[in-house]
């Protein structure tokens, strides 16, 4: 099943249950500055917060604000982080319940990838917060969150065999998928 099956199918889920609006965000977060129709970001407006520790809101959907995927290529060109990611979906808790029927998962989360759409390439913004917690750490630091530089994100990236790493991430526009990056956090995956 695709990522928009599956958001449509938890969707109406969560509608009956009165947890999610029509416009598909947790119900506390339809009443935030990031509507959908709202526009993009300007350059001026952005901040630059580090990604929290929990991205996900009290109910497992992400936060508003903030897209999950997976980190597919990362260079340095012209002094400038680029990075390819495939958007994903990440559910925990009673969200990653519902999308499994009811049975919570092993690791209590659930990602769900559509393969039909293309990677997107983002320029990160050189105040973006970046952290890495495992992968993007290198070899052989521990697992836990750390502020990383740019450099040590493509470095320790591209030592890597497999060139995947899930990651969270804020950008200037979530409608067009074409903002520059203002935050990225790795998330663990055990």
């Amino acid at each position: 099943m695709s990522v928009k099956g599956i958001s449509l199918a938890v969707a109406a889920a969560a509608l009956a249950a009165g947890t999610l609006t029509a416009f598909g965000l947790p119900a506390h977060a339809a009443s935030q500055n990031n509507q959908p129709g709202s526009g993009p970001i300007t350059a001026a407006q952005a901040t630059y917060p580090a990604i929290p520790a929990k991205a996900t809101d009290k109910l497992g959907f992400a936060q508003d604000g903030l897209e999950f995927g997976y980190i597919t290529k990362a260079r340095l060109k012209n002094g400038k982080l680029k990075i390819t990611v495939r958007q994903a979906e990440y559910y925990d808790g009673k969200a990653s319940k519902l999308l499994n029927g009811g049975i919570t998962p092993p690791d209590d989360y659930t990602i769900a990838v559509d393969k039909t759409l293309d990677p997107f390439t983002y320029t990160v913004s050189g105040k973006a917060s970046l952290i890495g917690v495992n992968e993007l750490r290198g070899y052989p630091d521990p697992v836990g969150r750390k502020s990383i530089t740019a450099a040590q994100l493509v470095r320790n990236f591209n030592r890597l065999d497999t060139k995947k790493v899930a990651v969270w991430l804020r950008h200037t526009d979530t409608e067009t998928n074409s903002g520059a990056v203002t935050a990225l956090a790795e998330q663990f995956i055990p």
